[in-house]
């Protein structure tokens, strides 16, 4: 199983790296993100530790690209949303490093790092409620980029 985690970090790893510029790339990123956070989360809950971090380490790395998007189109609070978002995944990993885990702590951090996901959704994103996909909200990027969220 450590085989299988190491090979899907760095498989994501080097998708990972690639600069996330346009709208598109952003979808890519959030839906990614999304998806390994949540599996970590149900990790956590199965307290299936080792796996969650493994998935927790992808969905960071993820996070941390979008910064790159917000930031190239003037968005400095989107930006630091992302910061602190990552951050809070981060301490998320430090409590799933403890020796011994204190599941309280985990559930705690967890809760945190859903609260930060949920702030930056709420500000900067709104939810496609046929797919239950993410898009920017109208007006973010202004007028002048042309780009749509997804």
């Amino acid at each position: 199983m450590l085989l299988a985690a190491v090979l899907t970090v760095s498989a994501s790893a080097t998708v990972a790296t690639q600069k996330v510029f346009t709208a598109d790339d952003l979808a890519v990123v959030e839906r990614t993100v999304g998806t390994y956070f949540e599996a970590a989360k149900s990790q956590i809950a199965a307290q299936e530790y080792e796996t969650a971090k493994v998935r927790l380490i992808v969905a960071r790395e993820y996070l941390a690209r979008s910064w790159t998007f917000w930031s190239r189109h003037a968005r400095g609070d989107a930006a630091k949303r992302v910061t602190a978002t990552t951050a809070a995944l981060d301490a998320l990993d430090d409590r799933l490093s403890e020796v011994p885990i204190d599941p309280a702590r985990v559930q705690a951090a967890v809760h945190e790092a859903t609260a930060a996901c949920a702030a930056c959704h709420a500000e900067f994103r709104v939810e496609h409620p046929a797919s239950g996909t993410y898009g920017i909200k109208p007006g973010i990027l202004g007028e002048h980029t042309g780009e749509r969220g997804r």
